[in-house]
C-alpha cells in the first residue's frame, strides 16, 4: 500500500501549472531522488507530500498512522540552545509532556549517540554543516516513515557528505531528496521522479 497517493493534483501559485494533473504513488521503503530545473516544482512538491501547502487540484493522501519529516533547505539564521534541547522539538507537543518526557530524553540521546552530536553542545557555535546534522537530528526524531531532504549536502565538507550518505543508506524508511550532487543521488537513489513542465516522470532505477 502506498504511504502518500498524488491524485490528478494540479497547483501553478496563480501562475504557469508547477504540477499540472499529476498522479504518483510514493511507496515503503524507497530512496526517491527528486529531479527538476530550478524553479519546476520540486521545493512546492515536497512541501506538498509534508502537508505545508494544498493543491489547487486534486488531492494529496498521507495514509492513515504515517508520519512525514521534512528538512528544509535553509539554517535559519536564529539556530541556537543545547544541541539535546534543539533536536527534542522535532517531537510533537504531546511526546515532550511530563508523562512522556523521559521516553523523549531517551530518545534524543539514542539518535545523538548514532549521529555523533554531542548533547550539551551550543548549536550557535557549530559551522553551517554541523547545524545542518542538529536539523537532521530534529527531523528525525519522531522516527518519520517518509523522510523528505531538500538540497541536504547543501553547505556539507566532503567527509559530512560520505557521513550523510552512509546514515541514510541504512535509515529504514522511505526517502525522498532533491540534490544538484550527481554522486550523492547516484550513491543513494533507487527510484527517480522527474518534475519537467508540469508532468512527473517516473524511473524505477538510479540514476544512472
Amino acid at each position: 500500500m502506498a504511504l502518500i497517493q498524488l491524485n490528478d493534483v494540479s497547483i501553478g501559485f496563480r501562475g504557469p501549472a508547477l504540477l499540472d494533473g499529476v498522479t504518483c504513488a510514493i511507496e515503503p521503503q524507497q530512496r526517491i531522488g527528486l529531479l527538476g530545473r530550478n524553479g519546476a516544482g520540486k521545493t512546492t512538491l515536497m512541501r506538498m507530500l509534508a502537508g505545508d501547502v494544498q493543491p489547487d487540484h486534486g488531492a494529496c493522501v498521507v495514509s492513515p498512522g504515517v508520519k512525514v519529516a521534512i528538512l528544509p533547505q535553509d539554517v535559519p539564521h536564529d539556530l541556537a540552545g543545547r544541541v539535546a534541547d534543539v533536536v527534542i522539538h522535532g517531537l510533537p507537543p504531546e511526546d515532550r509532556d511530563d508523562s512522556h518526557h523521559w521516553q523523549a530524553e531517551l530518545r534524543v540521546e539514542q539518535l545523538l549517540t548514532q549521529m555523533n552530536l554531542p548533547a550539551d553542545a551550543e548549536v550557535s557555535e557549530f559551522s553551517s554543516g554541523m547545524k545542518r546534522r542538529v536539523l537532521l537530528a530534529r527531523t528525525l526524531v519522531s522516527d518519520p516513515d517518509v523522510l523528505l531532504l531538500d538540497e541536504p549536502t547543501n553547505h556539507l565538507d566532503i567527509d559530512a557528505i560520505g557521513w550523510l550518505e552512509d546514515f541514510l543508506t541504512r535509515w529504514p524508511a522511505t526517502l525522498l531528496f532533491v540534490t544538484h550532487d550527481r554522486a550523492f543521488l547516484q550513491s543513494l537513489a533507487t527510484r527517480i521522479l522527474e518534475i519537467d513542465r508540469g508532468k512527473i516522470f517516473d524511473w524505477s532505477c538510479d540514476y544512472a
